[in-house]
Protein backbone atom coordinates (compact mmCIF):
# COMPACT_ATOMS: atom_id res chain seq x y z
CA UNK A 1 0.00 0.00 0.00
CA UNK A 2 3.19 2.58 -0.48
CA UNK A 3 0.60 3.90 -3.25
CA UNK A 4 -1.14 5.86 -0.35
CA UNK A 5 1.53 7.80 0.94
CA UNK A 6 4.04 8.75 -2.40
CA UNK A 7 2.37 11.20 -5.11
CA UNK A 8 3.21 11.41 -8.52
CA UNK A 9 3.53 14.64 -10.98
CA UNK A 10 1.87 14.61 -14.41
CA UNK A 11 5.09 13.22 -16.15
CA UNK A 12 5.78 10.32 -13.75
CA UNK A 13 1.89 9.37 -13.67
CA UNK A 14 2.21 9.18 -17.61
CA UNK A 15 5.24 7.16 -17.64
CA UNK A 16 3.54 4.96 -15.09
CA UNK A 17 1.40 4.44 -17.37
CA UNK A 18 2.93 3.99 -20.25
CA UNK A 19 4.86 1.06 -18.07
CA UNK A 20 1.98 -0.59 -17.23
CA UNK A 21 0.76 -1.16 -20.43
CA UNK A 22 3.86 -1.53 -22.76
CA UNK A 23 5.95 -3.29 -20.27
CA UNK A 24 3.48 -5.29 -18.07
CA UNK A 25 0.93 -5.44 -20.29
CA UNK A 26 -2.04 -4.09 -18.26
CA UNK A 27 -3.91 -2.84 -20.76
CA UNK A 28 -5.31 1.09 -20.52
CA UNK A 29 -8.82 -0.97 -21.12
CA UNK A 30 -7.91 -3.11 -18.35
CA UNK A 31 -6.78 -0.10 -15.89
CA UNK A 32 -9.44 2.61 -16.97
CA UNK A 33 -12.20 -0.53 -16.77
CA UNK A 34 -11.44 -0.69 -12.88
CA UNK A 35 -10.67 3.24 -12.26
CA UNK A 36 -14.32 3.86 -13.46
CA UNK A 37 -15.81 1.19 -11.48
CA UNK A 38 -14.48 2.24 -8.28
CA UNK A 39 -15.07 5.45 -8.74
CA UNK A 40 -18.43 4.72 -9.42
CA UNK A 41 -18.32 2.51 -6.14
CA UNK A 42 -17.25 5.50 -4.20
CA UNK A 43 -19.89 8.10 -5.81
CA UNK A 44 -22.61 5.90 -5.07
CA UNK A 45 -21.36 5.58 -1.56
CA UNK A 46 -20.60 9.22 -1.04
CA UNK A 47 -23.72 11.03 -2.43
CA UNK A 48 -26.21 7.62 -3.78
CA UNK A 49 -27.37 10.40 -6.83
CA UNK A 50 -30.60 9.83 -8.56
CA UNK A 51 -29.98 12.03 -11.41
CA UNK A 52 -25.84 12.60 -12.65
CA UNK A 53 -24.86 14.78 -15.35
CA UNK A 54 -21.41 13.50 -16.90
CA UNK A 55 -19.05 16.51 -18.16
CA UNK A 56 -17.24 14.39 -20.72
CA UNK A 57 -13.89 15.19 -22.33
CA UNK A 58 -12.76 13.13 -25.62
CA UNK A 59 -9.40 11.75 -23.85
CA UNK A 60 -9.07 9.15 -21.70
CA UNK A 61 -9.97 11.35 -18.66
CA UNK A 62 -13.22 11.43 -20.88
CA UNK A 63 -12.99 7.71 -20.86
CA UNK A 64 -12.99 7.56 -17.48
CA UNK A 65 -16.43 9.48 -17.07
CA UNK A 66 -17.71 7.05 -20.02
CA UNK A 67 -17.10 4.03 -17.87
CA UNK A 68 -18.90 5.97 -14.52
CA UNK A 69 -21.80 6.79 -16.62
CA UNK A 70 -21.86 3.02 -17.51
CA UNK A 71 -22.02 1.66 -13.77
CA UNK A 72 -24.68 4.04 -13.29
CA UNK A 73 -27.06 3.47 -15.59
CA UNK A 74 -26.07 -1.21 -14.82
CA UNK A 75 -27.31 0.17 -11.31
CA UNK A 76 -30.28 1.68 -12.09
CA UNK A 77 -28.76 5.34 -11.48
CA UNK A 78 -30.06 8.21 -13.85
CA UNK A 79 -27.62 9.90 -15.71
CA UNK A 80 -26.65 11.97 -19.03
CA UNK A 81 -23.80 12.41 -20.47
CA UNK A 82 -22.21 15.71 -22.59
CA UNK A 83 -19.52 15.67 -24.54
CA UNK A 84 -16.80 18.31 -24.77
CA UNK A 85 -14.16 18.26 -27.71
CA UNK A 86 -11.16 19.03 -25.72
CA UNK A 87 -8.79 17.92 -29.09
CA UNK A 88 -8.99 17.03 -32.50
CA UNK A 89 -8.52 13.67 -31.93
CA UNK A 90 -10.37 11.52 -29.88
CA UNK A 91 -8.73 8.50 -28.23
CA UNK A 92 -9.44 4.91 -28.49
CA UNK A 93 -10.84 4.43 -24.95
CA UNK A 94 -13.02 7.09 -25.24
CA UNK A 95 -14.31 5.98 -28.57
CA UNK A 96 -14.89 2.15 -27.27
CA UNK A 97 -16.55 3.20 -24.32
CA UNK A 98 -18.74 6.17 -25.92
CA UNK A 99 -19.88 3.45 -28.52
CA UNK A 100 -20.61 0.95 -25.07
CA UNK A 101 -22.59 3.52 -22.94
CA UNK A 102 -24.84 4.30 -26.46
CA UNK A 103 -25.87 0.57 -26.70
CA UNK A 104 -27.33 1.09 -23.26
CA UNK A 105 -29.04 3.99 -23.55
CA UNK A 106 -27.44 6.51 -21.42
CA UNK A 107 -28.73 9.61 -22.57
CA UNK A 108 -26.03 12.11 -24.50
CA UNK A 109 -27.52 15.79 -24.23
CA UNK A 110 -25.74 17.32 -27.89
CA UNK A 111 -26.58 20.50 -27.03
CA UNK A 112 -25.06 22.73 -23.51
CA UNK A 113 -27.65 25.25 -23.80
CA UNK A 114 -30.53 22.56 -23.49
CA UNK A 115 -29.12 21.38 -19.84
CA UNK A 116 -30.72 22.64 -16.53
CA UNK A 117 -27.84 22.25 -13.78
CA UNK A 118 -30.56 22.44 -11.34
CA UNK A 119 -32.58 19.17 -12.72
CA UNK A 120 -29.57 17.13 -11.25
CA UNK A 121 -27.71 16.03 -8.30
CA UNK A 122 -24.54 15.50 -8.89
CA UNK A 123 -22.35 16.59 -12.16
CA UNK A 124 -19.33 14.75 -12.44
CA UNK A 125 -16.49 16.37 -13.85
CA UNK A 126 -14.32 14.58 -16.98
CA UNK A 127 -13.20 17.11 -19.06
CA UNK A 128 -9.59 16.96 -18.72
CA UNK A 129 -6.91 14.86 -16.34
CA UNK A 130 -3.16 15.23 -15.87
CA UNK A 131 -2.37 15.90 -19.52
CA UNK A 132 -3.62 19.30 -19.69
CA UNK A 133 -0.74 22.17 -20.27
CA UNK A 134 -2.48 25.29 -21.87
CA UNK A 135 -4.75 27.63 -20.81
CA UNK A 136 -8.69 26.60 -21.04
CA UNK A 137 -10.32 29.30 -23.20
CA UNK A 138 -13.48 29.74 -25.18
CA UNK A 139 -16.56 27.49 -24.89
CA UNK A 140 -14.77 25.48 -22.33
CA UNK A 141 -13.95 27.87 -20.13
CA UNK A 142 -17.83 29.48 -19.99
CA UNK A 143 -18.82 25.95 -19.21
CA UNK A 144 -16.85 25.40 -16.02
CA UNK A 145 -17.79 29.35 -15.34
CA UNK A 146 -21.70 27.80 -15.15
CA UNK A 147 -20.77 24.63 -13.38
CA UNK A 148 -18.65 26.57 -10.47
CA UNK A 149 -21.94 29.02 -10.17
CA UNK A 150 -24.36 25.80 -9.74
CA UNK A 151 -25.02 24.70 -6.21
CA UNK A 152 -25.27 21.08 -7.47
CA UNK A 153 -21.69 19.11 -5.98
CA UNK A 154 -19.41 18.29 -8.62
CA UNK A 155 -16.83 15.44 -8.44
CA UNK A 156 -14.01 15.49 -10.60
CA UNK A 157 -12.22 12.46 -11.82
CA UNK A 158 -8.77 12.26 -11.14
CA UNK A 159 -8.18 16.07 -10.90
CA UNK A 160 -10.27 18.98 -10.99
CA UNK A 161 -10.38 20.30 -14.89
CA UNK A 162 -7.84 23.22 -15.07
CA UNK A 163 -5.62 22.59 -11.76
CA UNK A 164 -2.26 22.21 -12.65
CA UNK A 165 -1.25 18.87 -11.16
CA UNK A 166 2.30 19.22 -10.52
CA UNK A 167 2.04 22.78 -8.27
CA UNK A 168 -1.41 23.60 -7.88
CA UNK A 169 -1.91 26.35 -9.63
CA UNK A 170 -5.12 27.14 -12.63
CA UNK A 171 -4.92 26.53 -16.54
CA UNK A 172 -6.83 30.13 -15.97
CA UNK A 173 -9.66 28.94 -14.99
CA UNK A 174 -10.11 25.38 -12.92
CA UNK A 175 -13.56 23.45 -11.54
CA UNK A 176 -14.59 23.83 -8.20
CA UNK A 177 -15.09 20.67 -6.92
CA UNK A 178 -16.73 19.06 -3.91
CA UNK A 179 -14.67 16.00 -3.88
CA UNK A 180 -11.40 14.80 -6.57
CA UNK A 181 -11.65 10.94 -7.33
CA UNK A 182 -7.60 10.41 -8.27
CA UNK A 183 -6.07 7.05 -9.09
CA UNK A 184 -2.65 5.50 -7.88
CA UNK A 185 -1.35 8.16 -6.50
CA UNK A 186 -2.07 11.77 -5.01
CA UNK A 187 -0.77 15.03 -7.47
CA UNK A 188 1.29 17.45 -5.88
CA UNK A 189 -1.42 20.20 -6.79
CA UNK A 190 -4.01 18.74 -5.07
CA UNK A 191 -2.62 18.60 -2.00
CA UNK A 192 -0.81 22.15 -1.87
CA UNK A 193 -1.68 25.71 -1.87
CA UNK A 194 -3.23 26.84 -3.60
CA UNK A 195 -4.45 23.51 -5.20
CA UNK A 196 -6.38 22.70 -2.32
CA UNK A 197 -9.22 25.32 -2.64
CA UNK A 198 -9.99 23.00 -5.54
CA UNK A 199 -11.14 20.02 -4.30
CA UNK A 200 -12.77 19.43 -0.60
CA UNK A 201 -12.37 16.20 -0.60
CA UNK A 202 -9.65 13.65 -2.27
CA UNK A 203 -9.84 10.04 -2.85
CA UNK A 204 -6.99 7.82 -3.81
CA UNK A 205 -7.99 4.41 -5.40
CA UNK A 206 -5.66 1.79 -6.39
CA UNK A 207 -5.32 0.76 -9.78
CA UNK A 208 -3.86 -2.41 -11.10
CA UNK A 209 -0.43 -1.08 -10.98
CA UNK A 210 2.87 -2.92 -10.30
CA UNK A 211 4.56 -2.06 -6.78
CA UNK A 212 7.65 -1.40 -8.24
CA UNK A 213 6.35 1.40 -10.71
CA UNK A 214 6.34 3.61 -7.38
CA UNK A 215 9.70 2.62 -5.99
CA UNK A 216 11.04 5.91 -7.71
CA UNK A 217 8.78 8.43 -6.91
CA UNK A 218 10.30 10.92 -4.09
CA UNK A 219 7.45 12.68 -3.54
CA UNK A 220 4.92 11.90 -0.55
CA UNK A 221 2.27 12.93 1.41
CA UNK A 222 2.03 11.95 4.82
CA UNK A 223 -0.61 10.63 7.20
CA UNK A 224 -1.03 8.44 10.06
CA UNK A 225 -0.55 5.45 8.17
CA UNK A 226 2.94 7.01 6.81
CA UNK A 227 4.49 6.31 10.71
CA UNK A 228 3.27 2.43 10.65
CA UNK A 229 6.20 0.58 12.17
CA UNK A 230 8.30 4.08 12.25
CA UNK A 231 8.56 4.02 15.85
CA UNK A 232 11.80 2.99 17.71
CA UNK A 233 11.45 0.76 21.22
CA UNK A 234 12.15 2.57 24.45
CA UNK A 235 13.72 -0.25 26.23
CA UNK A 236 13.45 -0.43 29.97
CA UNK A 237 16.94 0.23 30.45
CA UNK A 238 16.87 3.37 29.27
CA UNK A 239 18.43 6.38 30.82
CA UNK A 240 18.13 10.43 30.06
CA UNK A 241 21.31 9.88 27.84
CA UNK A 242 19.85 7.71 25.87
CA UNK A 243 16.91 10.13 24.45
CA UNK A 244 19.35 12.65 23.83
CA UNK A 245 20.66 15.96 24.50
CA UNK A 246 18.75 19.44 22.90
CA UNK A 247 20.65 22.71 23.04
CA UNK A 248 18.67 25.40 22.08
CA UNK A 249 20.41 28.83 21.49
CA UNK A 250 18.33 31.90 21.87
CA UNK A 251 16.33 34.53 23.95
CA UNK A 252 16.29 37.51 24.76
CA UNK A 253 14.87 40.34 27.08
CA UNK A 254 11.79 40.43 25.97
CA UNK A 255 11.86 37.03 24.30
CA UNK A 256 12.32 34.57 27.08
CA UNK A 257 9.35 32.32 26.11
CA UNK A 258 10.77 31.32 22.93
CA UNK A 259 12.99 29.53 24.08
CA UNK A 260 11.17 28.36 26.91
CA UNK A 261 8.43 26.63 24.58
CA UNK A 262 10.65 24.84 22.29
CA UNK A 263 12.89 23.59 25.54
CA UNK A 264 9.28 22.24 26.61
CA UNK A 265 8.05 20.68 23.44
CA UNK A 266 11.88 18.49 23.33
CA UNK A 267 11.08 17.38 26.62
CA UNK A 268 7.35 16.41 26.34
CA UNK A 269 8.45 14.35 22.83
CA UNK A 270 10.87 12.71 24.84
CA UNK A 271 13.89 14.65 25.09
CA UNK A 272 15.89 12.90 27.66
CA UNK A 273 17.66 16.45 28.53
CA UNK A 274 17.78 19.68 27.38
CA UNK A 275 19.98 22.80 27.54
CA UNK A 276 19.26 26.34 27.13
CA UNK A 277 22.03 28.75 26.38
CA UNK A 278 20.53 31.82 26.91
CA UNK A 279 21.91 35.59 28.01
CA UNK A 280 22.29 35.83 31.76
CA UNK A 281 19.60 38.57 31.70
CA UNK A 282 16.67 36.01 31.49
CA UNK A 283 18.24 32.96 32.55
CA UNK A 284 16.60 33.14 36.30
CA UNK A 285 13.28 33.68 34.64
CA UNK A 286 14.33 30.65 32.84
CA UNK A 287 15.24 28.64 35.66
CA UNK A 288 11.68 29.16 37.42
CA UNK A 289 9.60 28.67 33.79
CA UNK A 290 11.47 25.08 33.64
CA UNK A 291 13.56 23.60 36.13
CA UNK A 292 13.68 20.34 34.24
CA UNK A 293 16.51 22.34 31.53
CA UNK A 294 20.09 22.98 32.27
CA UNK A 295 20.46 27.26 32.03
CA UNK A 296 23.78 28.20 30.14
CA UNK A 297 24.46 31.59 30.86
CA UNK A 298 26.04 33.44 28.39
CA UNK A 299 27.07 37.36 29.61
CA UNK A 300 24.82 39.99 28.01
CA UNK A 301 25.53 42.69 25.54
CA UNK A 302 26.08 45.97 26.46
CA UNK A 303 22.35 47.24 26.70
CA UNK A 304 21.49 43.62 28.17
CA UNK A 305 18.62 42.66 25.58
CA UNK A 306 20.67 40.03 23.76
CA UNK A 307 24.15 37.77 24.35
CA UNK A 308 27.16 39.49 23.38
CA UNK A 309 28.04 37.54 20.72
CA UNK A 310 31.64 38.51 21.40
CA UNK A 311 31.81 36.35 24.32
CA UNK A 312 29.26 33.13 23.20
CA UNK A 313 31.85 30.95 21.70
CA UNK A 314 34.10 30.83 25.00
CA UNK A 315 31.07 30.61 27.29
CA UNK A 316 30.23 27.83 25.26
CA UNK A 317 32.98 25.80 25.66
CA UNK A 318 34.01 26.93 29.50
CA UNK A 319 30.30 25.51 30.88
CA UNK A 320 29.25 23.17 28.33
CA UNK A 321 28.45 19.87 30.24
CA UNK A 322 27.90 17.60 27.47
CA UNK A 323 27.58 17.63 23.95
CA UNK A 324 24.33 18.06 22.44
CA UNK A 325 22.98 15.79 19.96
CA UNK A 326 21.03 18.56 18.56
CA UNK A 327 21.03 22.04 18.20
CA UNK A 328 18.40 25.00 18.15
CA UNK A 329 19.34 28.25 17.12
CA UNK A 330 16.99 31.15 16.70
CA UNK A 331 13.88 31.05 18.66
CA UNK A 332 14.08 35.08 20.60
CA UNK A 333 17.69 35.33 19.60
CA UNK A 334 17.22 39.15 18.25
CA UNK A 335 17.91 40.43 15.03
CA UNK A 336 20.49 42.36 15.93
CA UNK A 337 23.27 42.26 13.23
CA UNK A 338 26.26 41.23 15.36
CA UNK A 339 24.37 37.75 16.48
CA UNK A 340 24.85 36.60 13.04
CA UNK A 341 28.52 35.77 14.71
CA UNK A 342 26.27 33.70 17.00
CA UNK A 343 25.74 31.42 14.39
CA UNK A 344 28.66 31.17 12.92
CA UNK A 345 30.33 30.43 16.26
CA UNK A 346 27.97 27.72 16.78
CA UNK A 347 28.40 26.33 12.87
CA UNK A 348 32.63 26.06 13.49
CA UNK A 349 32.19 24.59 17.01
CA UNK A 350 29.07 21.90 16.82
CA UNK A 351 29.10 18.38 15.20
CA UNK A 352 25.30 17.82 15.49
CA UNK A 353 22.70 18.54 13.22
CA UNK A 354 21.50 22.07 14.14
CA UNK A 355 17.73 23.65 13.16
CA UNK A 356 17.65 27.22 12.76
CA UNK A 357 14.81 29.38 12.98
CA UNK A 358 13.04 32.29 13.71
CA UNK A 359 15.64 34.69 13.89
CA UNK A 360 18.09 32.72 12.97
CA UNK A 361 16.51 32.57 9.81
CA UNK A 362 16.64 36.52 9.52
CA UNK A 363 20.41 36.92 10.00
CA UNK A 364 21.32 34.25 7.61
CA UNK A 365 19.05 35.34 4.70
CA UNK A 366 21.64 38.20 3.73
CA UNK A 367 24.71 35.73 3.66
CA UNK A 368 23.60 32.18 3.03
CA UNK A 369 26.98 30.61 2.21
CA UNK A 370 28.25 30.67 5.99
CA UNK A 371 26.08 27.26 6.32
CA UNK A 372 27.69 25.99 3.28
CA UNK A 373 30.29 24.58 5.15
CA UNK A 374 28.70 22.63 7.73
CA UNK A 375 29.79 19.45 8.57
CA UNK A 376 26.38 17.75 9.48
CA UNK A 377 22.86 18.70 8.29
CA UNK A 378 20.91 21.27 8.96
CA UNK A 379 16.99 21.78 9.06
CA UNK A 380 15.90 25.56 8.44
CA UNK A 381 12.19 25.84 9.25
CA UNK A 382 10.90 29.22 7.50
CA UNK A 383 7.73 30.27 7.40
CA UNK A 384 6.34 32.21 4.51
CA UNK A 385 7.73 35.71 4.90
CA UNK A 386 10.78 33.74 6.45
CA UNK A 387 11.12 32.14 3.00
CA UNK A 388 10.57 34.65 0.84
CA UNK A 389 13.90 36.18 1.99
CA UNK A 390 15.70 33.03 2.05
CA UNK A 391 14.92 32.61 -1.65
CA UNK A 392 14.95 36.59 -2.63
CA UNK A 393 11.46 35.98 -3.99
CA UNK A 394 8.05 37.42 -3.02
CA UNK A 395 5.75 36.00 -0.24
CA UNK A 396 3.42 35.70 -2.54
CA UNK A 397 5.84 33.96 -5.29
CA UNK A 398 6.66 31.65 -2.53
CA UNK A 399 2.97 30.79 -1.53
CA UNK A 400 2.39 29.75 -5.15
CA UNK A 401 4.86 27.85 -5.87
CA UNK A 402 5.64 26.16 -2.53
CA UNK A 403 7.01 22.79 -3.90
CA UNK A 404 9.27 24.37 -6.33
CA UNK A 405 10.47 26.74 -3.63
CA UNK A 406 11.47 23.99 -0.86
CA UNK A 407 13.29 22.27 -3.29
CA UNK A 408 14.84 24.96 -4.65
CA UNK A 409 15.93 26.10 -1.44
CA UNK A 410 17.09 22.79 -0.11
CA UNK A 411 19.14 22.32 -2.93
CA UNK A 412 21.01 25.59 -3.10
CA UNK A 413 21.54 25.88 0.65
CA UNK A 414 21.99 21.55 1.18
CA UNK A 415 19.23 21.96 3.62
CA UNK A 416 16.45 20.19 4.60
CA UNK A 417 13.90 22.67 4.24
CA UNK A 418 10.75 23.10 6.32
CA UNK A 419 8.31 25.72 4.46
CA UNK A 420 5.38 25.67 7.56
CA UNK A 421 1.94 26.71 6.80
CA UNK A 422 -0.99 24.78 5.44
CA UNK A 423 0.47 21.14 3.91
CA UNK A 424 3.74 22.33 5.48
CA UNK A 425 6.53 21.07 2.54
CA UNK A 426 9.85 19.04 3.72
CA UNK A 427 11.99 18.68 1.28
CA UNK A 428 16.04 17.38 1.60
CA UNK A 429 19.08 17.85 -0.85
CA UNK A 430 17.79 15.09 -3.13
CA UNK A 431 15.00 16.55 -4.27
CA UNK A 432 12.61 14.91 -2.07
CA UNK A 433 9.43 16.06 -0.88
CA UNK A 434 7.21 15.41 1.72
CA UNK A 435 3.76 17.01 1.95
CA UNK A 436 1.78 17.04 5.99
CA UNK A 437 -1.26 16.38 6.17
CA UNK A 438 -1.93 17.22 9.88
CA UNK A 439 -2.42 21.19 10.97
CA UNK A 440 -5.06 23.78 11.35
CA UNK A 441 -5.77 27.64 11.09
CA UNK A 442 -5.96 27.80 14.85
CA UNK A 443 -2.61 27.16 14.90
CA UNK A 444 -1.51 30.61 13.75
CA UNK A 445 -0.53 32.01 16.93
CA UNK A 446 3.14 32.93 18.35
CA UNK A 447 4.96 30.44 19.78
CA UNK A 448 3.97 27.56 17.38
CA UNK A 449 7.39 27.76 15.44
CA UNK A 450 9.30 27.35 18.44
CA UNK A 451 7.69 24.43 19.55
CA UNK A 452 7.82 22.16 16.31
CA UNK A 453 11.97 23.09 16.53
CA UNK A 454 11.82 22.00 20.24
CA UNK A 455 10.06 18.41 18.95
CA UNK A 456 11.89 17.86 15.92
CA UNK A 457 15.51 18.55 17.52
CA UNK A 458 14.21 15.54 20.35
CA UNK A 459 13.41 13.19 17.83
CA UNK A 460 16.55 13.59 16.45
CA UNK A 461 17.66 13.32 19.85
CA UNK A 462 16.49 9.33 20.13
CA UNK A 463 18.22 8.86 17.49
CA UNK A 464 15.88 9.26 14.30
CA UNK A 465 17.52 10.71 11.00
CA UNK A 466 17.21 13.97 10.78
CA UNK A 467 15.03 13.63 7.46
CA UNK A 468 12.39 11.30 9.46
CA UNK A 469 12.68 13.51 12.51
CA UNK A 470 11.67 16.87 10.28
CA UNK A 471 8.72 14.59 8.65
CA UNK A 472 7.53 13.27 12.29
CA UNK A 473 8.08 16.56 13.81
CA UNK A 474 5.69 18.11 11.59
CA UNK A 475 3.23 15.75 11.77
CA UNK A 476 2.85 15.09 15.59
CA UNK A 477 2.61 18.76 16.07
CA UNK A 478 0.36 19.34 13.28
CA UNK A 479 -1.76 16.43 14.76
CA UNK A 480 -1.66 17.45 17.71
CA UNK A 481 -3.14 21.01 17.39
CA UNK A 482 -5.83 19.63 14.97
CA UNK A 483 -7.13 17.25 18.71
CA UNK A 484 -7.52 20.25 20.31
CA UNK A 485 -9.49 21.99 17.53
CA UNK A 486 -11.41 18.90 17.73
CA UNK A 487 -12.12 19.24 20.65
CA UNK A 488 -12.48 22.74 21.48
CA UNK A 489 -12.43 25.34 18.33
CA UNK A 490 -10.14 25.98 15.45
CA UNK A 491 -9.83 29.40 17.13
CA UNK A 492 -7.35 30.55 19.48
CA UNK A 493 -4.84 27.56 19.81
CA UNK A 494 -2.16 27.85 21.96
CA UNK A 495 1.67 26.49 22.07
CA UNK A 496 1.45 25.55 25.23
CA UNK A 497 -2.26 23.67 24.83
CA UNK A 498 0.07 22.14 21.80
CA UNK A 499 2.97 20.74 23.66
CA UNK A 500 0.58 19.18 26.39
CA UNK A 501 -0.33 16.86 23.75
CA UNK A 502 2.46 15.64 22.07
CA UNK A 503 2.70 12.52 24.23
CA UNK A 504 -0.97 11.35 23.80
CA UNK A 505 -0.59 11.97 19.84
CA UNK A 506 3.19 9.91 19.88
CA UNK A 507 1.75 7.69 22.12
CA UNK A 508 -1.53 7.32 19.70
CA UNK A 509 0.83 6.83 16.56
CA UNK A 510 2.80 4.32 18.12
CA UNK A 511 0.30 1.79 18.28
CA UNK A 512 -1.28 2.50 15.26
CA UNK A 513 -0.55 -0.46 12.58
CA UNK A 514 -3.52 -0.13 10.26
CA UNK A 515 -3.29 0.90 7.05
CA UNK A 516 -6.39 2.32 5.05
CA UNK A 517 -7.81 0.26 1.83
CA UNK A 518 -8.81 3.65 0.71
CA UNK A 519 -7.49 6.96 1.43
CA UNK A 520 -10.00 10.45 2.06
CA UNK A 521 -8.20 13.15 2.51
CA UNK A 522 -10.16 16.23 3.21
CA UNK A 523 -8.42 19.77 1.98
CA UNK A 524 -10.17 21.77 4.85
Amino acid sequence: MIFIMKLANSKQIKEIDRLSSHKYGISSQIRMEVAGLRSYEIINQEYAPKNTLLIIGTGNNGGDGLVIARYLKLNNHKCSIFIVNTSKIKSKDFIDNLSIAKKLGVEVVKNWKDIKLKRYDLIVDSIFGVGLSRPIEGVIKKIISRLNKSETPICSIDIPSGLNPDNGQIFSTCIVSDSTITYDFAKPGLLTDPGTKFSRKVFIVKLPTPDILAKDLDNHFVEESYFTNFFKTRENSSNKGTFGHVMIIGGSKNMSGAVALSALAAYKSGSGLVTLCVPRSISNTLKNKLPEAIILDIPNSLDAQTMDENKFLRSLKDNIRKKPSSVVIGPGLGNRKGLLKVIEDSLSFFDCPIIIDADGLNLISKNLDIIGKYKNRIIITPHPGEMSKLSKKSTRFVQENRIKTAIRISLEMKCISILKGYRTVTSNPLGEVYINSSGNVGMATGGMGDALTGIIASFIGQGYSTIDSSILGVFVHGKAGDRIANKNSKRGILATQVIKELPKIISSLEKNNTVPELTKIYNE
